[in-house]
């Protein structure tokens, strides 16, 4: 019995005593990656034993860890580096490896092209450029968008406001598109398009591949006609186990504040009223003066009538806080790899009250199993936020100066001077009551992921499924507070419950076919792809609530808000393409693409359609073999293509003739339907945008400097957009296809290592690219208006700001008329130009020496118009400095001339102008008073970093690595000098060039950042 029990028991034993010696022959090697010519450290570097499959990589440092045994052979490889083995046995403790550049492969980098296959940047004909998460994330941003501000040629970014989740815009190569929604690029994370990246941490992102226009993503058809943002997320690698966190805290504090006047405070006609809210007054004394009404209590409230010692309207403002904590995991094996992260971000605003968080978790992994490769993502966002509606800032800008808005807060003591039934106006409310009492909420969760299946049939066929998945779930809640007084000083207690649901499944199926023949080598894409988007929408709303704090619909006087309603609606598209790339010798390439949409919010008709493109590219240093020694120009490359894509901007039912329920008609409480007023018509087809692009890559000095250039042209033709009807028809607009807009644009992009040694490296960067954009065509007429002073006008650029003018004589001196001294207006408006800058000039630097880096971000831009609707308000109130030019006292308009009764024009010495609110109020409603150039040079990001030496870093088994960074943000901007307006920057309801009368001020930021890696 114990013999047999022994028996069964002997090849354990044999195999842990194997165990046992092979584990007394394995030991373990450290060892640095650097660059031969520079001696600089090779991150990421892969270090591979060939016999074990026993793998790693460097370190930021260039450093790695490895468990070999005696006689392996370790081969090691860094792109765009000549690869290189090396025997170890026991006496190879550490090893110091130096990699030679290759000049063959030095421009071999590997970027995601559309459908996220990754190809050699050598193959495309067409314009990139990739951003990675270092240079991403240098300003420590929590939106992505925002932080690919300046960062590409061609690429603008804007924001809406300086609240704590501000909507972003972004526009790739001008717009195609007279519907202004219609011209974002399309975002595809790891392979799977979705409709924004907004809740994407950016700590997550390996990279973004930026695919410039329709050309460059001519695979996605409508969806990239505005070009794409290939998003790669991190991944774990085998051999690699790795911990990371991250701290984070940055302050913000509000400026840019438009120029307000402090010589006269409130009253009218020079006349104080302490009832009053506008600055039409006497002239500050020094003196106390009543302020406001009496308190209940019976006490008068004064207030010091003097000019401020500083500006009281920074008052109204907080010094915001973000706090962000980011931990991630990855590692893995031959087989396997993981990658996980957490992040959790908390930002109070510069606004009391506003604030909002979020937290995420990501998971990305792979695993193979034989010939299949698997792949997976999830990634799960928690966002909330509550903000104030536009108004606190409206009430602090219209505002005499010297108001005292700390005394303001406490408005929820009856007897207090805040209370809003004791406020010192019923003109306007208490800015901190607005803050308050009026609250938008939304409590948001996003879910988005990827299954993937990529099997390699044989050695020339693959196939990849991929389905992925995006759902975003918004519950909103909008609030006013009841709050009971006489007359103006009431407010109706109010609430809205908003529902938004919408849901994405994406699907492409994708056969990869490779084959060489001699010199000539093909690659050829067959896909078909399928989409649906659902979207619900619910509101429910009631305006007269019974009590002051309860927020219930049932709770209310009469019928529930006009706004509620529900909405259900749903997109599919099914589309089929392919791609063939042929190249030969390694040096010319020819990449041919087609596809064919149908999609449903198209008649049947028409809901098919084929667009095709082609490129090429050929490198010129390998093609000529006289450039391949030249010491000069190290590599050239040239690239071209043209390509038609259908786009469709048109959003589901449409094109059906809606029917709405209109309570007592025909009469009494009989229910009837009304149809709709847009004539839906049938015949709409897709926008086509055909574009041509002529580019250029070089290097020089062996790799030194970088230059890339390109030329753009687009036409898109047969604009869908709503034109106007006679009512005789039955309808009041239709939707039809006409217009015409063309872009011609040139992009720039230049980079040069001007110093590189052992210790030190500095870089430097720009990205230029002006925009010519042209309106080509309309339905009717020669213009059409886009929203108030912004027009599509044929021959000029989309959009245009045209304005209401002075009447001038040939001298240009403003007509003045001689019985009233008011300044007479032009018959025609005046059309200032562009309210899109068309020059965007972006600059980078950096500069590191031994364990110390610094970085910067600029960027200019120039050539366009801003119209500010901050300043008529304030001309108005008698805020605006322009109304205290003359003491408010009558004079002799400057500049100004008479016309006589024969068309002749004489200087004006003698008619006098009033000067007075009346006159000033007049003068803030000629709207080229409130227009300027948005022209701006802005020192966006500036950060500092220093690393903790190896030396230090030895002394200790904690951590691994260690840096700290020092960040600002926003923090230099030099305005035109006729820009007293605000940030030219921000936009107003998905317009360009508009300074909103909402708006909140822009702020500058600074913080710091902790990173350790285990």
């Amino acid at each position: 019995m114990i013999y047999n029990y022994l028996r069964n028991f002997t090849p354990f034993i044999f195999l842990l005593l194997s165990i046992q010696l092979v584990s007394a022959q394995a030991f373990r090697i450290e060892g640095k990656i650097a660059e031969k010519e520079t001696g600089l450290p090779l991150p990421g570097a892969t270090i591979q034993a060939k016999e074990s499959s026993q793998a790693t990589i460097t370190d930021r440092n260039g450093h790695f860890s490895l468990s070999v045994s005696p006689g392996d052979l370790i081969e090691i490889k860094f792109l765009g580096f000549r690869s290189k083995e090396l025997m170890v046995d026991e006496s190879s403790s550490f090893l110091d490896i130096h990699l030679e550049e290759d000049r063959q492969l030095i421009y071999e980098v590997v970027v995601t092209g559309a459908l996220g296959i990754r190809r050699a940047s050598r193959e495309l004909g067409v314009g990139t450029q990739v951003v990675d998460n270092d240079y991403l994330t240098q300003g420590k941003q929590v939106n992505p968008l925002t932080a690919l501000t300046s960062k590409v040629a061609g690429l603008r970014v804007n924001m809406y406001d300086s609240k704590v989740d501000p909507e972003i815009r972004i526009i790739m190569r001008g717009s195609r598109s007279l519907n202004r929604q219609a011209n974002a690029p399309m975002y595809v994370v790891d392979g799977v398009p979705v409709p924004d990246i907004n809740r994407l941490n950016p700590n997550d992102i390996e990279s973004i591949t930026v695919l410039k226009g329709a050309n460059a993503a001519a695979l996605y058809g409508s969806d990239g006609v505005n070009g794409a943002l290939m998003i790669t997320t991190k991944q774990g690698s085998g051999g690699n186990e790795k911990v990371t966190f991250a701290h984070t805290t940055s302050f913000s504090q509000v400026f840019l504040l438009p120029q307000a006047q402090n010589q006269f405070g409130q009253g009218q006609n020079r006349v104080y009223s302490p009832l009053q809210s506008e600055s039409w007054g006497p002239r500050f004394d020094g003196t106390m003066r009543d302020f406001g009404p009496k308190l209940p209590d019976g006490t008068q409230p004064q207030l010091l009538y003097a000019a401020p010692s500083k500006d009281n309207r920074l008052d109204l403002f907080q010094t915001g806080i973000q706090i962000q904590n980011d931990v991630s995991f990855s590692g893995g094996n031959e087989t396997n790899t993981y990658f996980l992260s957490i992040q959790d971000v908390r930002i109070s605003g510069i606004l009391p009250g506003d604030e909002s968080s979020r937290t995420g978790i990501r998971l990305n992994g792979s695993r193979k199993f034989g010939r299949l490769r698997t792949l997976y993502n999830a990634n799960y966002v928690r966002f909330s936020k509550s903000i104030a509606p536009d108004g606190p800032w409206l009430s602090v800008y219209t505002s005499p100066a010297n108001i005292d808005y700390p005394q303001m807060k406490n408005w929820q003591d009856a007897s207090s001077i805040a209370n809003p039934a004791n406020y010192f106006t019923d003109q306007l409310k208490n800015p901190f009551f607005l803050l308050d009492n009026y609250r938008q909420n939304s409590d948001q969760s996003v879910l988005s992921g990827k299954l993937e299946w990529d099997y390699e049939i044989t050695p020339w066929l693959s196939a990849i499924y991929r389905l992925g998945y995006h759902s975003k779930k918004d519950e909103k809640r909008n609030t006013t507070g009841k709050f009971e007084a006489k007359g103006k000083r009431n407010v109706n207690g109010a609430v809205t419950d908003i529902s938004e649901d919408f849901e994405r499944i994406n699907g492409d199926l994708i056969l990869n076919f490779d084959h060489t023949f001699g010199k000539v080598t093909t690659n050829m894409i067959l896909g078909q792809n399928f989409r649906t988007d659902r979207t619900r929408n619910v509101s429910v709303g009631a305006t007269n609530l019974l009590l002051p704090d309860l927020f219930n619909t049932d709770a209310r006087v009469g019928e529930l808000a006009a706004t509620s309603g529900s909405s259900l609606s749903q997109y599919r598209s099914l589309s089929v393409y392919g791609e063939l790339i042929a190249g030969y010798d390694q040096f010319l390439f020819l990449t041919l693409t087609g596809r064919n949409d149908w999609v449903s919010v198209l008649h049947p008709n028409n809901r098919s359609y084929f667009y095709p493109g082609v490129s090429t590219s050929l490198i010129l240093h390998e093609a000529i073999p006289a450039l391949q020694e030249n010491e000069t120009l190290t590599f050239a490359k040239v690239f071209a293509s043209w390509n038609k894509t259908g786009n469709v901007t048109l959003d589901p039912y449409k094109l059906n003739n809606p029917y709405t329920q209109i309570n007592g008609f025909p009469f009494g409480n009989l229910v009837g339907f009304t149809p709709g007023s847009a004539y839906p018509n049938p015949d709409i087809q897709p926008e086509f945008v055909t574009s041509y692009e002529f580019g250029t890559q070089l290097s020089f000095f062996k790799h030194r400097l970088h230059l890339e250039s390109s030329y753009v042209f687009s036409d898109s033709e047969g604009q869908i957009f709503n034109s106007t009807l006679s009512r005789a028809t039955g309808y009041s607009s239709a939707i039809v296809n006409a217009g015409r807009l063309t872009n011609r644009i040139i992009e720039v992009s230049l980079s040069g290592d001007i110093l590189v040694d052992a210790n030190r490296k500095l870089n430097l960067g720009l990205q230029f690219s002006k925009t010519n954009n042209r309106v080509e065509e309309l339905y009717e007429g020669n213009s059409f208006n886009i929203f108030r002073q912004s027009y599509a006008i044929v021959g000029e650029p989309y959009p245009s700001l045209l304005v209401s003018d002075y009447k001038r004589d040939p001298q240009g001196r403003i007509v003045i008329n001689e019985k009233t001294g008011y300044p007479v207006l032009a018959e025609q408006e005046t059309l200032l130009g562009t309210m899109v800058p068309p020059y965007q000039l972006g600059l980078n630097g950096s500069f590191s020496y031994k364990n110390l880096s610094i970085g910067f971000q600029a960027e200019s831009r120039w050539g366009g118009w801003l119209y500010s609707e901050i300043i008529p308000r304030q001309y108005t109130a008698g805020t605006h400095p322009r109304t205290v030019t003359f003491n408010r006292e009558p004079f002799v308009y400057p500049n100004s001339a008479i016309e006589n009764s024969d068309g002749s024009f004489t200087e004006n010495t003698s008619v006098i102008s009033p000067g007075d609110k009346a006159f000033w109020d007049y003068e803030g409603k000629i709207q080229v008073n409130t227009a300027a150039k948005s022209d701006f040079f802005k020192l966006r990001e500036v950060n500092v970093t220093y690393r903790l030496p190896e030396k230090m870093l030895s002394k200790q088994k904690l951590f691994s690595a260690a840096s700290i960074t020092a960040f600002g943000n926003n923090l230099i901007i030099i305005r035109h000098k006729d820009n007293d307006h605000g940030d030219p920057e921000y936009l107003y309801n998905a317009t360009d060039g508009y300074v909103s009368f909402r708006q909140v001020p822009p702020y500058r930021s600074y913080g710091f950042n902790l990173n350790f890696e285990f």
